[in-house]
């Protein structure tokens, strides 16, 4: 059964880019962080891809060469996606996504998607699809811009990409312990306190 469960999850790959202000320790031990929230969402991590850069690249995250690098090491693993070691623009993840392959996850969407498939009641339910949508939104926008009208009508992006920031807001804010846009809140340790805060309620049956 563990064989069977094993076979079935989605490969990944961990990358991210080095900068020169973040020391070899910080950046391997946020990098095991982010394989070890991978697993919490269900990916086998089947391989990292590292760059060092001084800066990330304003269009597609990764430099050029290491973009076709990155594209033939996802074919050569049959990974399906790429999680991102940092947060990225919208653009960068459509472009990164187009030249690779793959879906391309950055670090806070990963971590979303955590709060999504751990939240039990109904309010925590609704606290995480807002903080989704909210998220998400820019990055539907991004990619219903570069589809064609027939695209974007089949996928269904277009009306949320087009609806007016306030359709897509609520007053309903996070617990203090859940807020993932600062980096050093997007943890292991972030979500579990917060599904203990968030949810008081019994987790519901599948």
């Amino acid at each position: 059964m563990t064989q069977e469960t094993a076979q079935k999850r989605s490969r990944a790959i961990v990358a991210a880019v080095q900068r020169p202000s973040v020391s070899d320790a910080e950046f391997d031990a946020s990098l095991t962080e982010l394989r070890q929230l991978a697993k919490t969402l269900g990916f086998e991590v089947v391989a990292t891809f590292t760059q060092k850069r001084a800066g990330f690249h304003s269009g597609a995250y990764f430099g050029t060469g290491k973009r076709e690098e990155l594209r033939l090491l996802r074919e050569e693993q049959s990974a399906k996606a790429i999680l991102i070691d940092h947060d990225i623009s919208p653009s960068q993840a459509f472009n990164l996504e187009k030249e690779v392959g793959g879906e391309v996850m950055d670090r806070t969407t990963v971590i979303l998607e955590i709060f999504h498939r751990h939240a039990s009641s109904r309010f925590a339910r609704a606290q995480v699809e807002i903080a989704r949508l909210g998220y998400m939104g820019p990055r539907l926008r991004e990619a219903a811009k570069q589809a064609g009208p027939k695209d974007r009508a089949r996928s269904g992006t277009a009306r949320f990409a087009t609806a007016s920031p306030s359709c897509r807001r609520s007053s309903t804010r996070w617990p203090s312990s859940a807020r993932p846009s600062a980096r050093g809140a997007t943890s292991a340790k972030d979500w579990r306190a917060w599904r203990s805060s968030a949810t008081p309620m019994p987790a519901s049956p599948p």
